[in-house]
């Protein structure tokens, strides 16, 4: 069967985009996801979004990590969506979507930057000490264990993210890992070990909501706050309470095809 995709990237973050209508009606939906977001046999991607109508809304997305696990959220993904869905002409400049970590807003600022509202995030912990890490257990839409580190290099955040995701405080589901560095120029720099696709990515927009909320209730940062990452910049805005915020950054679809996709694949 022929799967209709779409492939875009936000931030260095890159995803598959599906309407619910071309994704296969089959009970292998898992082994399906994983297939397509495979690098070496498939499409290739950190996740997959299905989009879905919405009865209240303009859509609905349901989002899957590239190991197939469903995800509440994933905010660099749903600024792709957006500019997808609007460069489609489904939907105007600005909309309103629904994600399972409940509904957003999102506006098309040019042709390569989105921003979209975050939900206001909460501590879920005190103060924790995972392998020797300390940090915060943070919800900002998708679960984040927040820490500081000096050391940002690529093999340190694979290694201790990856200890610090199966540590037994956060089973059965794990946790994303954060790690950031305030820099003297008042931007933090942020590098994400990310469950479900167990590397480091080039950017998480969540993650790195977490990590500015917790920079703005611990050490008193105020709005706006720019975050850098392998994947490129985000800018964080915030009222005080944290009912009114915003990530912006960029989004970029690539391109568009249709996979060739046999159920004998997964026999």
């Amino acid at each position: 069967m022929k799967i209709p995709f779409t492939k875009c990237h936000a931030n260095g973050n890159d995803f598959i985009l599906i309407l619910s209508e071309n994704f296969p009606d089959i009970d292998a939906k898992e082994s399906i996801i994983q297939r397509l977001c495979n690098r070496h046999t498939g499409i290739g991607s950190d996740g997959l979004f299905i989009i879905s109508p919405s009865e209240k809304n303009d859509f609905l997305l349901d989002y899957y990590n590239s190991d197939g696990s469903w995800e509440t959220f994933c905010a660099n993904g749903s600024r792709g969506v957006s500019l997808f869905m609007y460069q489609s002409g489904k939907v105007g400049q600005k909309m309103i979507f629904e994600t399972g970590a409940g509904v957003h807003w999102s506006e098309i600022k040019s042709d390569t930057m989105v921003v979209m509202s975050m939900r206001t995030p909460e501590y879920k912990s005190e103060e924790l000490n995972p392998e020797g890490s300390a940090g915060f257990f943070v919800n900002s839409g998708a679960h984040h264990f927040v820490c500081e580190s000096d050391n940002l290099e690529e093999e340190y955040v694979l290694n201790l993210g990856r200890r610090i995701r199966q540590h037994q405080l956060f089973q059965p589901k794990g946790i994303n890992v954060n790690f950031y560095k305030l820099g003297n120029d008042g931007t933090v720099e942020i590098r994400t070990y990310e469950k479900g696709v167990e590397q480091m990515v080039l950017s998480c927009s969540s993650g790195s909501t977490a990590v500015v909320f917790h920079l703005s209730q611990s050490f008193g940062l105020s709005s706006p706050i720019t975050t850098t990452s392998p994947g490129g910049k985000l800018q964080f805005t915030f009222d005080k309470n944290w009912e009114d915020s915003t990530c912006e950054g960029p989004a970029e679809i690539l391109y568009s095809g249709e996979f060739n996709y046999s159920p004998l694949d997964n026999a």
